[in-house]
């Protein structure tokens, strides 16, 4: 696998699609960086958006890290990529400081009961609204409800098997943000929710694990969710 970071170029079709980006969303984004990966039919790469800091280019514009199959190649005067090999060695034990942008949902029954299954639904906003059906009205309460939510989604036994993972400490939620991007001119927009985990993790099955990190973690991939970053310490 290949991790790269792709910031724009300060040319004019890059600030064109950059406005796209500002009208449209995220998933303007994914189409965008799927350019660079012309040979690909279906998507084999995971983003992540993020605001540049200044240290290569003007501060606050945004930039990328995408985790991909293939190295991406940029044939147009839109991007400055930088590429390495991502190829991590890993044992049982070790312990990994890691980010995490995920979409946590949850499927709920249908009430109708003409309909075999419910729709999925945000974890957090599912939890503030059990809440307030309880009687719960301190806001301090409820936003504490929500971020436990959010945990128990990461943190359930069965997804912790899934990754071959564990924590010893629980991870911390450091953002929630709810979105809203255009598939198509026109359109409804979609909307979506993403929150962002920081926190220690512990490696138990290393084979299991890298195979989770090749192809995301929850949904909403294809809107810059799923893709988790990691480093020794």
């Amino acid at each position: 696998m290949y991790l790269s970071r792709i910031r724009f170029l300060p040319t004019s079709s890059a600030r064109a699609a950059l406005l796209k980006i500002q009208q449209q969303g995220s998933y303007a984004s994914h189409q965008l960086l799927w350019r660079l990966f012309t040979e690909q039919n279906e998507r084999n790469f995971l983003f992540r958006e993020e605001q540049s800091k200044g240290f290569n280019g003007p501060k606050g514009l945004p930039e990328f890290l995408v985790l991909s199959e293939v190295e991406p190649i940029c044939q147009e005067q839109l991007f400055q990529i930088e590429t390495k090999l991502f190829k991590p060695q890993l044992c049982s034990g070790d312990r990994l400081a890691f980010r995490l942008r995920a979409n946590p949902t949850i499927a709920l029954k249908s009430q109708n009961p003409d309909q075999k299954r419910g729709g999925r639904h945000d974890v957090l906003m599912h939890a503030k609204t059990q809440a307030k059906i309880e009687g719960e009205t301190n806001p301090e309460v409820i936003q504490q409800r929500m971020e436990r939510a959010a945990i128990d989604w990461l943190t359930a036994p069965a997804r912790l098997e899934r990754l071959g993972i564990d924590f010893d400490v629980e991870p911390n939620v450091c953002g929630y943000s709810q979105q809203r991007t255009h598939k198509k001119t026109g359109r409804q927009p979609i909307s979506y929710s993403s929150v962002d985990y920081e926190g220690i993790l512990i490696v138990k099955e290393p084979g299991t694990f890298l195979s989770q990190l090749a192809v995301g973690i929850g949904r909403a991939k294809s809107f810059g969710c799923g893709l988790m970053l990691i480093r020794r310490v």
